[in-house]
């Protein structure tokens, strides 16, 4: 990796981003593009893209996501933007909170539902003994 003059941090090239992640060049420019506010990547004053290693990382997120996960491109940006906003991070949290509390309530409903079914065929099975009579 190459050092910037102005804060000394290791960078990379987008060469070197392409070797170290097996993702071709014009991948790499493609998820800057469509994810430019997660990536923020470093320039030089030339336009040349510098990689820090944390934009390394976040590529390799971005490609589990889209590939190894099977996410669409939107559904990868409001993952990505979730998970650094609190805020949103909170409101998918109440939503999967509001699914899990009604799923919850379904199968409270659908037990009680079975109960009420089998102490119905006991009855049943009680009355049909008594007359003489078979259920099947």
């Amino acid at each position: 990796m190459a050092k910037t003059a102005e804060n000394e941090d290791p960078t990379a090239t987008i060469g070197q981003v392409s070797k170290e992640t097996g993702l071709p060049v014009s991948t790499v420019r493609y998820y800057e593009k469509e994810f430019g506010t997660y990536l923020q990547l470093l320039k030089t004053p030339g336009g040349h893209r510098r990689f820090r290693p944390g934009d390394v990382e976040k590529l390799k997120r971005i490609h589990a996501l889209v590939h190894g996960q099977g996410m669409s491109l939107k559904d990868a940006k409001a993952k990505l933007v979730s998970d650094r906003d609190p805020v949103l991070m909170r409101r998918d949290l109440d939503l999967l909170l509001e699914v899990f509390e009604s799923l919850v309530s379904e199968n409270v409903k659908l037990r009680k539902a079975l109960e009420d079914l089998a102490a119905r065929l006991v009855t049943l099975e009680e009355q049909g003994k008594k007359k003489k009579f078979r259920l099947f």
